[in-house]
């Protein structure tokens, strides 16, 4: 699942009613991540993936 996707999921299942741990738990992912998501609205957390999209990867990493 790609960050949009966990994105979009978090909000869904918050809307049904689900806690923020939950979530975390459902996804497999910690509560810090879903507080993260949550600080972005939908066109932030799009320029963000943009911005991590376009990053170049260091020499010698694998």
């Amino acid at each position: 699942m790609d960050k949009w996707e966990v994105y979009m999921e978090i909000n869904q299942l918050l809307k049904q009613g689900f806690s923020k741990t939950k979530v975390a738990k459902k996804l497999g992912i910690s509560r810090s991540t879903i507080y993260r998501y949550l600080k972005r609205n939908p066109k932030e957390m799009a320029e963000w993936m943009d911005s991590i999209q376009m990053r170049e990867k260091k020499a010698g990493c694998t």
